[in-house]
């Protein structure tokens, strides 16, 4: 096993353990008083009902409001439901598929910092510290082991390191593409301004595709979780963009060139809206 496994391992045993409460728990673990948790098997029950019953995307929980029906994934953003419905329709219970999502989240948070850090510091260690720390960050763990129903503002936060990891992979490709002398991307690169074959090329396409799924799922995970994390991220694309064009490989590339990674940030940006429209529409 190499270096990097054994450290994402080390990383991903802590985010069992931090888990491991909620496991082995017989029943909901007992979050002020008992008094949110049970909001979650509601939502995952009436989520699978209405799939049963040919809904999809779910919109309504049929039986909530005394029998009247409620609109409640109108409102809501429904990915950690579906993700635990997933668990649900494999054969586990509702309890069970609940606990099973949350150590779901934990690993994906924990793994998503582990390579974000390594990638940042270069350093296994740095990975494993980050990914220790974000793991049992106190916000983190309340949101499971205090307010019990927020599985979805948990889930948000497994994206946020994935989201900044592959936009942060997408930038470094271009800034190692030069068009100068890879005829490949440099012919690309001269069919349009715009075009939809963008997202097929090698070496940038699967980076930004991976960054409009991550960004979607979070979209898609909790609303205002979304909305905080979208200031800090157009930020972060645009002091990453404007560091790039200090490179050498960029300051050799033509004029309209240094505006191709700002435009591929974008598009991959509105891709992530148009994947998370079934909600909003």
């Amino acid at each position: 096993m190499g270096r990097k496994r054994v450290f994402l391992a080390a990383a991903l045993l802590v985010a069992v353990a931090a888990a491991w409460p909620l496991m082995a728990q017989p029943g909901l673990l007992n979050t002020r008083g008992g008094g949110d948790s049970p909001f979650l098997l509601q939502r995952v029950q009436q989520l699978v009902t209405a799939v049963a019953q040919g809904h999809f995307p779910v919109r309504w929980m049929p039986d909530a409001n005394y029998g009247y029906g409620y609109p409640f994934y109108n409102f809501y953003a429904p990915l950690s439901i579906y993700i635990t419905a997933v668990f649900r329709a494999i054969g586990f219970s509702y309890v069970r598929a609940i606990q099973l999502s949350q150590l779901a989240g934990f690993l994906t948070a924990a793994a998503g910092m582990f390579y974000l850090a390594r990638r940042w510091f270069r350093s296994e260690w740095a990975g494993l510290l980050a990914s220790v720390a974000y793991t049992v960050a106190p916000f983190h763990m309340v949101n499971v082991y205090v307010r019990g129903d927020s599985l979805a503002e948990f889930w948000a936060m497994a994206f946020y390191p994935l989201i900044l990891l592959a936009a942060d992979v997408l930038i470094q490709r271009f800034q190692i593409i030069d068009l100068t002398t890879d005829k490949k991307s440099r012919r690309f690169f001269s069919v349009s301004g715009f075009s939809c074959l963008w997202f097929v090329y090698a070496p940038v396409g699967r980076y930004a595709a991976l960054l409009a799924l991550a960004y979607a799922a979070l979209i898609l995970s909790h609303n205002i979780s979304a909305l905080i994390f979208s200031p800090f991220l157009l930020l972060y694309l645009l002091l990453a963009w404007l560091s790039t064009r200090q490179s050498p490989i960029t300051k050799r590339q033509p004029p309209l060139t240094a505006y191709r990674l700002p435009f591929t940030l974008l598009t991959a940006l509105l891709l992530a809206f148009a994947l998370a429209a079934w909600f909003f529409i």
